[in-house]
């Protein structure tokens, strides 16, 4: 395996992801200088916001069709691919009128004006383009396109962020500004791209929807999960304590996202190579992944336990003052992101033979969870109590999805034989 093509792909992949993330990292010394923690914080909240409205209007639909791109002719996938993109622009319309209708009460709990809200939703459809045009890259195993669109995209953002935030002296607004402009802007391109390659045929197939509904609809637990896990805990900072507190989180949050950075790249790469491999796969094949399936798990905690040692080096160095108590959260969020790679590794099956719907019921149970347990410590421990709740969750999130993949997709998990499916 160490030879195959995916290392190659994840590479690329993950120098993509290391890139992407570097940038604006790098970028934290003088951001922290330019904006106040509540700053940071509201443009932490607006990014809570923008990603749980995503659950309801991606609908988790790129997965679909990355699923769909194995089992399908491409003349069924461009109709399929148009349908996804019917389905997605209903959402939107359905989840513009449900903000409209609450846009006050939104306004005053999140800490932003009312337009926030409604540029929120665009941005939102936005991003769906661009996530289906490197979805198509992904399983096209074109990891240099994906690669060079996503730094592209990156590099964009950073510009127009700099210039409005350091150079016009914006604030808060100057980022979100520099960010919508950008995630329009690409989507748009993201569009061109699916067209020419041949990805779309406009023709409404009620089979096509109700196979994505299938698929998408029983994950909206799952991705509410997801949000509680990665949102939750801004909201409830600001709520409890203030955008102060949700900003310097935020700020300790990337810096512990580094392991993140790591596994999704090379869960971008893993993911198409498994679904191939799973298609015609013996038993050896099969002990061949749980093996290093647990090589990967020990190497990831390593790594998180690493990082844990170095990153408050940098934070008490390089950054602002006002943001050095970020320290406190760095470790906690690093082992988190460790069992979230971890996770990657064993959900992958469940993808796979779509049984979506029990995956659903796990995340989601693990998602409350993950809010009753913020609640708790963040009035405990504040915003270090916010850190330690998604490492709690987090690992309980991995450990109970292991538990549904071993049930619904044979593995020998403890390296005995097992019979083929």
């Amino acid at each position: 395996m160490i030879k195959h093509e995916i290392f190659k792909n994840a590479f690329v992949y993950t120098l993509t992801e290391v890139i992407n993330k570097a940038v604006p990292f790098l970028l934290l010394p003088i951001m922290t200088s330019y904006l106040l923690p509540e700053d940071y914080g509201r443009v932490a909240t607006y990014g809570a916001f923008t990603a749980i409205i995503a659950v309801f209007v991606h609908l988790s639909l790129v997965g679909a069709v990355n699923v769909n791109y194995f089992k399908t002719t491409k003349e069924q996938l461009k109709v399929y691919i148009a349908n996804t993109l019917i389905i997605v622009s209903v959402a939107s319309m359905l989840v513009f009128i449900v903000v409209l209708t609450l846009k006050d009460k939104l306004s005053v709990m999140l800490d932003i004006p009312l337009i926030w809200l409604f540029i929120g939703v665009v941005a939102v459809f936005s991003q769906f383009l661009t996530l289906l045009n490197l979805g198509l890259w992904q399983v096209e195993q074109r990891p240099r396109e994906f690669g060079g669109y996503q730094i592209a995209q990156v590099l964009t953002n950073t510009s127009l962020v700099l210039v409005l935030v350091v150079g016009f002296e914006m604030g808060w607004e100057g980022s979100l500004i520099g960010q919508a402009i950008a995630t329009i802007l690409f989507s748009l391109i993201s569009f061109g791209f699916i067209y020419k390659r041949g990805y779309l045929l406009f023709h409404v197939n009620k089979a096509d929807i109700k196979d994505a509904l299938n698929f998408g609809v029983p994950l909206i637990p799952h991705g509410l999960s997801g949000w509680f896990k990665v949102g939750v805990d801004r909201i409830l900072l600001t709520i409890f304590i203030g955008s102060s507190a949700a900003g310097v989180y935020s700020v300790g949050y990337q810096f512990g996202m580094i392991v993140g950075v790591i596994t999704v790249a090379f869960n971008q790469a893993y993911s198409p190579f498994l679904y191939k491999k799973l298609t015609n796969i013996d038993a050896n094949g099969k002990r061949k992944l749980v093996k290093f399936t647990y090589v990967y798990f020990a190497g990831i905690i390593v790594t998180a336990g690493l990082l844990s040692l170095v990153a408050p080096y940098f934070i008490h160095n390089f950054l602002n003052e006002r943001y050095h108590s970020a320290s406190e959260i760095v470790g906690w969020v690093l082992y988190g992101h460790a069992f979230q790679g971890m996770y990657f590794m064993v959900v992958n099956y469940i993808f796979y033979i779509k049984k979506t719907y029990a995956l659903s019921v796990v995340t989601f149970l693990t998602g409350l969870l993950h809010v009753g347990i913020s609640y708790y410590l963040i009035e405990i421990n504040g915003t270090v109590g916010a850190a330690q709740a998604t490492t709690i969750s987090f690992f309980v999130t991995f450990l109970s999805v292991w538990i549904l993949s071993a049930r619904v997709y044979r593995m020998p998990w403890l390296l005995t034989s097992v019979h083929m499916e």
